[in-house]
């Protein structure tokens, strides 16, 4: 009965969440989606970075000393990120969807109240990135981190966006870029 029952809440779910879900089944990730999840995703990754890297830093190098700071004014801009990043990631989930099963997921997530679902995604994004960073990266990832620090938010998600529509010929969930 409890099955069946949570079956039953799942599609009443995805019922209400039709017009989300034909928004977020778009082909591909445009650039300014792309945008949107790298000026999302930063505190996330430099959260990784230090969880990752602090032993291997050192401890008066700028991720210590600066990092923090380069972290907030990511965080500043989050909210206002937050509705591309999220129409990205449930493209990027629409696009790994292969069964009932993750389609469910899916309308699920999409339900949830954003208070409820931006804490589970800045958590995916530490356990996600952390997972992916070697030891021997660390000092070039605390260099590109530092160089990045100069350059106004905005300005280096929108650089990240071009970089990878440019790049995209392999890539088929981000758009190519587009014609001038």
């Amino acid at each position: 009965m409890r099955h069946r029952t949570l079956l039953s809440l799942l599609g009443a779910a995805a019922l209400l969440v039709q017009p989300q879900l034909a928004a977020a089944q778009q082909a591909c990730l445009a650039e300014e989606e792309l945008s949107a999840m790298a000026i999302y995703a930063v505190p996330g990754v430099v959260r990784s970075v230090q969880l990752t890297c602090g032993a291997e830093l050192s401890r008066d190098g700028w991720l210590a000393r600066e990092g923090t700071g380069f972290s907030s004014r990511y965080s500043a801009r989050q909210a206002g990120a937050w509705p591309s990043a999220k129409a990205a990631l449930l493209k990027m989930i629409t696009g790994q969807a292969v069964d009932a099963q993750a389609a469910q997921t899916l309308a699920l997530i999409s339900s949830l109240p954003d208070e409820n679902v931006r804490p589970m995604v800045d958590a995916l994004i530490v356990q996600e990135v952390s997972g992916k960073i070697a030891a021997r990266d660390c000092g070039g990832i605390e260099r590109m981190m530092e160089a990045v620090a100069e350059i106004e938010p905005e300005v280096a998600a929108r650089l990240l966006g071009a970089a990878a529509t440019l790049f995209a010929d392999d890539q088929p969930l981000i758009c190519p870029a587009r014609k001038p």
